[in-house]
């Protein structure tokens, strides 16, 4: 318990929730909290230091003001104590199992509404108002339908809740497209080989299954391109095992954003299946990249409200070497680093820098400011860093204006210096949206955190474009019909 006190008395607040805890529960439990708090106070040692250095009297880094030189010993000691007691791998098992544990129970509860949605055969209605009944008072939780419902013309009665619950039997013959996705997860493979059972209990699989009871014409799939690689391989492969159950003959490629017009570096698989009885006018191919012809600037919008702009907190992240190296943060890029759902809210993804000038001309609010070019010098003085310049000779001495000239050459094509005063802000939810391909004709209508959260987890939309381009080339125009909702369908 000794670090225990002394991170207490070095007002780590950060992890007194955790601390409080440790007492509580069996000696097992106590001993797993233990671990976990130690774990998580040395990933939080290394966000800002190499872990070589633990236990050393050397200078170390805190971006949260942590005295770190007064624990180190003891710190260094507790990891050693994780170490020996292959802590990391316990908290791997412990959270697997929890893991695993907390998907029997969702199972447990599928399976009962499951049996009671059979009683109702094909009365797609009175299935569709047992499940509503399920999510009755939880309206205002989902924002994803307040955002589909703002913005496209779907009647109440297709918008469906939980696609685990969803009879796809009632669609079919009637969509021509069907694009989705789906988390990567592992797929059992313990020697039963049963194709599309082997997937049960994953969002794949929910996916497969309602290509399977729709037969749309055309199926698109997205994930991350990590998934070819994912578990050795494996749990590729039984994706394309199933899709070749389905009776469709598909292709595969990984496509980046940033060679379909929108200056992100996103790469995404993309699966398009086609039916086998479809007749086709000519092969199927996937579009080839174009030129890229604009940068990440030319979406950004001119006056950024005050709340999108940084703490110094959150500068000091943002311009840390480590997090600009290793690219989770990036200021005033060409191309945007790819959009995840929840980069704005920890600090990660693309930053811009404004000038106390460019400040003053647009009325950007008075806010605090900061002195950017010390932080950076290294950074932007790197061979190739950002594109913005070749491998540059010069001294140290002027790294300032040399990044200030930077600044602006990459912003207004001016070569002058002006001060490196200024502040870093985030992007807005619209400047997401923008480089996700969505039109300023898409109407927010819910909070920034849910709309950069959507705006990270869609596909691309001039990727889809393209995708759909090479689909009707292929298909012919032919072999689609205007889908229109009615109450006979």
């Amino acid at each position: 318990m000794i670090l225990v006190c002394l991170f207490v008395g070095s007002s780590i607040h950060l992890f007194c929730s955790s601390l409080s805890n440790l007492k509580l529960g069996s000696a097992s439990q106590q001993k797993f909290k233990s671990l976990q708090t130690i774990l998580e106070i040395a990933n939080d040692f290394k966000k800002d230091n190499d872990l070589d250095k633990l236990g050393s009297n050397g200078q170390f880094n805190s971006a949260d003001k942590i005295d770190w030189k007064n624990v180190s010993a003891q710190l260094k000691q507790a990891y050693d104590f994780l170490e020996k007691n292959e802590g990391k791998k316990i908290i791997r098992k412990v959270q697997d199992l929890s893991q695993r544990t907390s998907q029997l129970h969702e199972k447990i509860n599928y399976l009962k509404v499951q049996r009671e949605l059979n009683v109702f055969g094909d009365n797609w209605n009175a299935k569709k108002k047992l499940v509503d009944s399920l999510y009755e008072g939880l309206e205002s939780r989902n924002k994803v339908k307040q955002s589909y419902m703002a913005n496209y013309s779907v009647p109440k009665e297709h918008f469906h809740w939980n696609v685990a619950f969803l009879d796809g039997t009632q669609y079919r013959g009637k969509v021509d497209l069907f694009v989705g996705g789906s988390p990567c997860q592992s797929f059992s493979l313990v020697g039963k080989q049963r194709g599309l059972d082997d997937t049960r209990g994953t969002l794949f699989y929910e996916y497969a299954r309602l290509i399977d009871e729709i037969k749309p014409k055309v199926f698109i799939y997205e994930n991350v391109k990590a998934v070819t690689s994912h578990d050795g391989g494996k749990t590729w492969k039984k994706m394309q095992e199933v899709f070749n159950e389905l009776g469709y003959a598909f292709s595969w490629d990984v496509l980046n954003a940033k060679n379909y017009g929108i200056p992100q570096n996103r790469e995404r698989l993309f699966v398009v299946g086609i039916r086998n009885d479809i007749l086709l006018n000519e092969q199927f191919v996937f579009p080839e990249p174009i030129p890229l012809t604009k940068t990440m600037k030319d979406f950004l919008i001119d006056n950024a409200p005050g709340g999108y702009f940084l703490p110094k907190k959150g500068v000091e992240f943002v311009t840390l070497e480590k997090n600009l190296s290793k690219k989770f943060t990036q200021i005033d890029g060409d191309i945007q680093l790819c959009q995840k759902k929840n980069q704005q809210f920890n600090w990660h993804g693309d930053f811009v820098f404004q000038s106390e000038e460019e400040a003053e001309k647009k009325g950007i609010p008075d806010l605090e400011k900061y002195f950017l070019s010390e932080k950076v010098r290294k950074y932007v003085l790197s061979s190739g860093t950002k594109n913005f310049y070749s491998k540059p000779a010069v001294d140290l001495d002027i790294a300032r204006p040399l990044l200030t000239t930077m600044h602006k050459m990459h912003r207004a094509g001016v070569d002058n210096y002006v001060t490196t005063q200024g502040r870093l802000r985030k992007l807005t939810p619209r400047e997401c949206l923008r480089l996700m391909g969505f039109s300023d004709s898409f109407k927010i209508v819910v909070s920034d955190t849910s709309m950069y959260q959507q705006a990270g987890n869609s596909i691309v939309v001039d990727v889809l474009i393209s995708i759909m381009t090479s689909i009707i080339t292929a298909l012919g125009t032919s072999n689609f019909q205007e889908v229109k909702y009615n109450e006979q369908n």
